[in-house]
């Protein structure tokens, strides 16, 4: 062959060879990025605000509130109409979510001012362990011991409290918000990351009148059933609301954050609290007030915007669903189950049950014993079991706990001083001894018929059925899991309680209550 044309074709065979090369370097390099794009681990925004029931929020129509971050989360994604948190009472609460466990399994850490071991995994370590960033803003783990070899001292991560705020009277300090944005110019944008909001509101003490003042129209507001209608009521529930608002406004600011540094498609966003509203017959109860949570859930285009899933959630069920988004092993010792395939999969089922639980919330009774609860949620029965129904469930009348005053276990405020100061009258009275009064053992709600669960079915011959099957589901779950009561056991009976340096020893029953004295009382914003 001719040298020229030999050297023609051995220039062309290089030119395609090289051609070739290019192309596969350009699809490995395109195959390479979808992979990574396709493995990338999601970033985690958990917020949780602190003493919100569900209806209260702008999504679900509640009246003079205005809730537009959690509505947008819901909207983008999807609004769970039947989350149960595992214990309604805040440490509690809390560590259920952490260790992915019912409450009655954590020992110590089952209870207010208690405190965590570290025999109990936490799901944010094993982020930890698999290259998460764990941080927190706010109100972490608490109110609890955080200090000692044998527990989890900040079992969140690192904190960020830098920023603080003037903030008006009774708010806490922390600029959540600023937090979050420091954290997101802080971080490393290749590690994932898990960042805690903990937002102290509606948590008492409120700003009395702040409601009002700020322009909510107490008349429109809307008052339970299980609450007096008066006016005192309606300014305190919209001090409630202006509180669930600033929690909102600070979540609004984080999904600016994300948007701008380009990673809330990436972030799974979920929204809820961590028990029930801080009144009478809410907070503390295993009530639909008490339990019955807030959630809303987005994560970019993973889950189908604009739905609303029905299926029970318990919060013993955050830590394996997001462990499993994470690609981890969730723990055998975990008794919550992952709700990923529900966000994912508009076919798939979750739960159609949820169990929930109390032992000691404050130290409101002599020798600070706990009052126990177990109650199970499922279809439209609500069923109850207390087991020391000889007990004051709201805390004894006359006994003064460090933490709340007389009836520690309600949360003082404007709506418990007016219904203790007003309990012999007769529009208050019955309302007085729902809230305030002793319980029967076991209680049955309709909860479709009857949301506020004021009329109590146990007694009907025409629920006999339902009240053993749901007494009978109840109790297998709870010999399933191990609960201490089922060998009637009580082991929570004197148990440390770890507030500000009391101890057992030092609480005494005082005597009897001066009523005028119910105005002075200062509480404490755990």
């Amino acid at each position: 062959m001719n040298s020229r044309f030999q050297n023609f074709y051995q220039i062309r065979f290089h030119v395609l060879m090289g051609i070739l090369i290019l192309y596969a370097c350009f699809g490995c390099k395109e195959k390479k990025e979808a992979v990574a794009q396709k493995e990338r681990k999601p970033n985690i925004l958990f917020c949780i605000s602190d003493d919100q029931s569900w209806l209260h929020t702008s999504f679900a129509k509640a009246k003079e509130l205005q809730t537009p971050a959690f509505d947008l989360v819901a909207t983008k994604g999807a609004y769970f109409s039947n989350a149960y948190c595992a214990a309604s009472s805040c440490a509690p609460s809390r560590a259920s979510i952490l260790t992915g466990q019912d409450i009655w399994r954590l020992g110590v850490g089952g209870l207010l001012f208690g405190a965590l071991p570290k025999e109990h995994q936490v799901f944010t370590q094993l982020l930890r362990d698999n290259g998460y960033a764990t941080v927190w803003t706010g109100k972490g783990y608490a109110p609890a011991k955080l200090e000692g070899e044998a527990y989890w001292n900040e079992p969140l991560g690192k904190g960020y409290h830098q920023y603080k705020g003037d903030y008006p009277e009774n708010f806490m300090d922390c600029d959540y918000a600023a937090n979050f944005e420091l954290f997101m110019e802080e971080r490393d944008p290749e590690q994932p990351f898990f960042f805690w909001y903990g937002g102290h509101e509606p948590h008492r003490i409120y700003d009395r009148g702040a409601g009002i003042r700020t322009g909510k129209n107490a008349d429109a507001i809307e008052v339970p059933s299980f609450l007096p209608e008066h006016d005192i009521v309606r300014s305190d529930i919209a001090d409630y609301y202006y509180e669930i608002e600033w929690f909102d406004r600070h979540l609004a600011k984080m999904i600016k954050t994300l948007e701008a540094t380009g990673e809330l498609d990436h972030t799974i966003i979920i929204v809820t609290a961590d028990n029930g509203m801080p009144f009478p017959r809410a907070k503390t109860t295993n009530y639909e007030y008490g339990t019955h949570m807030p959630l809303a859930i987005c994560w970019g285009d993973k889950i189908k915007g604009s739905r609303t899933i029905s299926d029970f959630v318990s919060f013993t069920d955050f830590g394996p669903t997001l462990l499993e988004a994470a690609g981890v092993d969730v723990p055998k010792e975990m008794t919550g189950q992952s709700f990923l395939s529900l966000l994912t999969d508009e076919n798939a089922r979750g739960r159609q049950e949820a169990v929930s639980a109390l032992e000691r919330h404050t130290y409101c009774r002599p020798d600070g014993m706990p009052y126990p609860i177990r109650s199970l949620r499922k279809g439209d029965y609500l069923y109850i079991y207390n087991f020391e129904p000889d007990r004051w469930p709201a805390g004894d009348a006359d006994f003064y706990s460090p933490h709340q005053g007389y009836y520690g276990d309600v949360d003082t405020g404007a709506t418990r001083e007016y219904m203790i100061t007003q309990q012999n009258d007769p529009k208050v009275a019955a309302l007085f001894s729902l809230s305030f009064g002793k319980r029967p053992q076991a209680e049955l709600y309709n909860v479709s018929q009857d949301p506020e669960n004021q009329y109590n079915l146990i007694e009907l011959d025409s629920m006999q059925n339902i009240r053993e099957e749901l007494h009978n589901a109840l109790f297998a779950y709870l010999k399933r899991t191990n609960d201490p009561r089922m060998e009637g056991k009580s082991p929570w009976d004197h148990m440390p309680y770890y507030f500000e340096g009391y101890e057992n020893r030092h609480l005494k029953p005082i005597g009897e209550r001066d009523l005028k004295n119910l105005q002075t009382e200062t509480p404490v914003k755990s």
